[in-house]
């Protein structure tokens, strides 16, 4: 009984890391290609996401920044990137369940 109790503990810590994993590493991620993507393409390069040559990594925490260059560009720090694309996806999913909710 105890190998049972401690293969049901050992699967729940494992599904525990990979939701911990998922929310604060994969997901901050895959918001910021997200933005970076779409808003290069939608505006044609006026709006880009790029990240300061001194960062590592990508998340939503940090510093909340617009600025403009000399050409004209828009440029959004990586934590608005990320919170762009988080406002994508929302759209994208609430319209799909929507579509679906609505589907006779």
């Amino acid at each position: 009984m105890d190998i049972i109790a401690g293969f049901i503990v050992s699967v729940l810590e494992l599904v525990v890391w990979l939701l911990w994993w998922v929310v604060f590493d994969a997901l901050p991620t895959i918001f910021y290609f997200t933005a970076l993507a779409l808003l290069f393409a939608v505006t044609f390069g006026k709006v880009t996401v790029e990240v300061p040559k001194g960062m590592t990594g990508i998340g939503w925490t940090g510093f909340l920044q617009i600025t403009r260059c000399g050409e004209g560009r828009v440029i959004l720090s990586p934590a608005l990137g990320v919170i762009v694309g988080f406002v994508v996806w929302t759209i994208i999913v609430s319209g799909v369940i929507i579509a679906h909710a609505y589907q006779t």
